[in-house]
């Protein structure tokens, strides 16, 4: 092995410097290093944020001041000196005598002996040249001899758990700690609340109320309607947050939530969060690093609506499709509609003879809710669908719901013909056969204009004016100068309306007339509208009924001097006069009025079946229709009679055996009442009196009075002498007398009305059942249930009701504009109004 050169040495000299160099900052290092790690692991674990102020500044200092002491053997360190760095290499290559050190020795007496120099300059070659494996050793700690109680490791450990467990970010952590504000128990105010959706109607909850928080230390989650929006607002917080976590199945928090993005709003200490909750999750607020609150919240899942048809659509000869339905949904469905489609296998096979029919928009079928969000609905829609294209053609229809949610269920597809008018004239029959033609092939219509030139050609015998010839003169002119498809849809509804005005005559017009406001009423009614639009419109709707009654009025005229007889095979209903019309819209006028609009557009709907089943002729028979509506009504004054005259029976049997006034359990059962023999005589002759009239105006009717009721006269007229008398027996035993008569006589009365042909013209129900009532002649009630009779019977309001109902109305608006009331209080107001409107 060679010796050792200077340049190496020197290496080695200086690799034993930067050891002991180190070896000095290390050992300098701990205490600082200890003290660190205490402050850190209590800045990061939270300890000293959540210390009151005073006491995390005093504990602050302390910590601050020792760390400044313990840096003073670091302010001391000097570099090591080469003598040191000499004496390292001994130690470390094990050599003694100082054989490196000894390099840098001088000759005591100086230099200024050549030989002597030259002696010495070999002493130190052959001293460096028997210098080999030397070493300057790796640094070494000295921290267990520094710290023998091992103060460091716990230090240690305590950073890493506080890193490692603590919440927020480090500098979070060291905001919080030195900030100076003031206790938040001072100032802090935290309200949260949900809020469900409208529909759902379920009152908001107060997260933050006493009871809530009680509720909650059971650890089970809130149970809040799907969509349901939290508010929060936090005041006095210097760095509030919001944070959501999925919900375990224990209750508690998991993993962060990132499709949940709030709104927040900022302004000085005051901190607002906004969320629509659309999945379940735990809910965390707090400031910095210090939690305030925690929710765990669960959703009730909002369904997606159902719909069904009750029954298979249908039509009539009229082109009147009706369609039967029932859908539900949990919170209410709020919208209904239907989509048609032309179905692929027609009459003649699968597709069309032409590929006109596909140029031509579905028609529409607009269906109405009877009541604004109902849970469960079932009714039957009916449109008018005899002038679209698509009449008489297979079409596919399908039913869809939707929610306040927005979300939409459908129905099962359902096949059927789309029902068309029947016209009956020869003319109109012929041109709605061109028209068909026209529609499945518009490129071929010239063929349709020479028929109807054909036609116009020899008109003798087809049309009764020249109305008709005219018009069809100019469908076929414009067929022969069209230029495109809009010329041709032309045409389709000219023909239409031209084979409608042949067929009806001028009652068509009319008809079109107070079909168009009626929808226009319906819709206006659907948006809510204002009270002077309505109005405006029922104007508009009174005079355009007027028209339509004098056109069927004139249309029977005709038929009669042409001598064409009514059909008298008709099943028995109920007679619908001008003032029965009128009474109607002048009800849908009040309902709206009132702020129900639901109610309203329920008897339009209702005021449009009557409209569309009248037919001409139907006003022959009025007079005997209002005979039998006058005698119907005798016999309702006759069962009115048959109750008050049980009612003043019952009356007398309160009467004491002596007749004693004031001394009866008639005063009991009414305080303050007092009966008296000629009390109740005064009653029995009024009676007596209504009974004769009723007599008087059967004779002027030309009916034979049944002797039974003459003999009920007379026994009334001895149950009055005998409570003058004070005779109760007496006349308990007379009235009994007269009941009896009374029911025998109401029986004989209707048997009368019904041999002289009287039940048969507007006094009918719909179903044929006699009388429109809820009792038979003898005021007992009837077991029939449909629109005239029994508990469906008088489903809209009285005036009273609606009068009532607007009072209602006016004081929840002027409560709704008092801010003083109590919150809980306005919003419940909120909610009602929405709920009317």
């Amino acid at each position: 092995m060679t010796g050792m050169t200077l340049q190496r040495l020197d290496g080695k000299i200086r690799a034993a410097r930067l050891a002991l160099a180190f070896e000095a900052l290390w050992a300098a290092l701990l205490w600082p290093m200890v003290l660190a790690s205490v402050a850190l692991a209590a800045l990061f674990s939270g300890l000293l944020p959540s210390l009151q102020a005073a006491l995390r500044l005093a504990v602050l200092a302390s910590l601050a001041l020792a760390f400044l002491a313990s840096l003073g053997p670091l302010l001391r360190l000097r570099l090591p000196s080469q003598i040191d760095a000499m004496r390292r290499i001994e130690r470390y290559s094990g050599l003694p005598h100082r054989p490196v050190s000894g390099l840098s020795d001088r000759l005591a007496d100086g230099d200024d002996d050549p030989q002597r120099m030259a002696i010495w300059l070999e002493h130190k070659r052959r001293q460096l040249a028997g210098l080999v494996g030397l070493r300057a050793g790796l640094p070494q700690s000295r921290w267990r001899d520094l710290d023998a109680a091992a103060l460091r490791l716990p230090a240690i450990l305590l950073l890493v758990a506080s890193l490692v467990l603590g919440r927020g970010s480090p500098s979070e952590s060291l905001a919080a700690a030195v900030a100076q504000a003031p206790p938040a128990s001072e100032t802090l105010a935290l309200d949260a609340w949900l809020k469900p959706p409208a529909y759902t109607g379920k009152p908001p909850v107060m997260l933050t109320s006493p009871a809530m928080t009680e509720k909650l230390k059971d650890g089970e989650p809130l149970l809040i309607p799907q969509n349901a929006v939290l508010a929060l607002r936090l005041t006095g917080a210097a760095d509030a947050k919001i944070a959501f976590e999925s919900l375990s199945p224990s209750g508690g928090g998991g993993a962060e939530v990132k499709d949940l993005k709030p709104s927040l709003r900022r302004d000085k200490n005051l901190f607002q969060a906004e969320v629509t909750l659309t999945r379940p999750v735990y809910i965390r607020v707090s400031d910095g690093s210090r939690e305030l609150a925690h929710w765990p919240v669960a959703l009730i899942p909002d369904a997606a609506p159902k719909i069904a048809f009750a029954a298979e659509p249908a039509g009539d000869s009229a082109g009147t499709l009706t369609a039967k339905w029932k859908a539900s949904d949990d919170y209410g469905v709020t919208d209904i509609s239907a989509e048609l489609s032309l179905a692929d296998n027609q009459d003649d096979g699968v597709g069309f003879a032409g590929n006109g029919i596909f140029l031509y928009q579905p028609p529409k079928f607009p269906i109405s809710l009877r009541r604004a969000a109902a849970k469960e609905e079932a009714g039957a829609t009916t449109a008018d669908l005899a002038e679209h294209p698509w009449a008489g053609f297979m079409v596919e229809m399908q039913l869809k719901a939707t929610d306040a949610a927005g979300q939409t269920g459908r129905s099962e597809t359902r096949t059927f013909r789309m029902p068309e008018r029947l016209f009956i004239k020869p003319l109109a029959r012929a041109l709605i056969e061109q028209r068909k033609h026209l529609i499945l092939q518009p490129d071929r219509s010239g063929e349709v204009e020479q028929m109807l030139e054909a036609l116009i050609a020899w008109p003798d015998g087809l049309t009764e004016g020249s109305g008709a010839v005219i018009s069809i003169a100019a469908i076929a002119s414009r067929l022969r100068a069209a230029a495109g498809q809009d010329d041709i849809d032309a045409a389709v509804a000219m023909l239409w309306q031209t084979a409608v005005g042949i067929e009806d005559g001028s009652m068509a017009e009319a008809r079109a007339n107070l079909e168009a406001i009626r929808k226009e009423l319906e819709r206006a009614l659907a948006e809510g509208a204002s009270p002077e639009r309505i109005a405006e419109l029922m104007d508009k709707m009174r005079q355009a009924m007027d028209r339509y009654m004098q056109s069927l009025m004139n249309q029977t005229d005709k038929r009669m001097r042409q001598g064409q007889q009514q059909d008298q095979r008709q099943l028995p209903g109920r007679m619908v006069t001008p003032e029965d019309l009128k009474k109607m819209l002048d009800t849908i006028q009040k309902l709206a009025e009132s702020g129900a609009n639901d109610a309203a557009r329920q008897m339009l709907s209702q005021l449009d079946d009557i409209l569309r089943n009248l037919k001409p002729g139907q006003q022959q028979g009025q007079m005997q229709s209002q005979q039998g509506q006058q005698l119907g009504k005798m016999l309702d004054q006759l069962s009115e009679l048959l109750r008050r005259q049980q009612q003043l029976m019952d009356d007398t049997q309160r009467l004491p055996p002596d007749g004693a006034p004031g001394q009866n359990g008639g005063e009991q059962n009414n305080p303050g009442m007092q009966i008296s023999p000629d009390a109740l005589a005064g009653q029995q002759k009024g009676l007596e009196d209504r009974l004769a009239e009723l007599l008087r105006r059967l004779g002027e009717n030309g009916l034979n009075a049944p002797d039974s009721l003459g003999q009920a006269g007379r026994s009334m007229k001895e149950a009055e002498g005998s409570l003058r008398r004070s005779d109760r027996e007496g006349a308990l035993g007379r009235q009994g007398d007269a009941m009896v008569k009374l029911r025998q006589g109401a029986q004989g009365m209707a048997r009368q009305l019904l041999q002289q042909g009287f039940g048969q013209q507007g006094n009918y129900g719909r179903n044929g059942e006699a009388r429109g009532d809820d009792r038979d002649p003898l005021g007992r009630p009837t077991a029939t249930r449909n629109e005239d009779t029994g508990p469906l019977r008088n489903m809209l309001p009285t005036e009273m009701a609606i009068r009532r109902a607007r009072e209602i109305l006016d004081i929840l608006r002027s409560r709704a504009n008092e801010a003083d009331r109590p919150r809980l209080e306005l919003d419940y107001i909120d909610r009602l109004l929405r709920g009317l409107y």
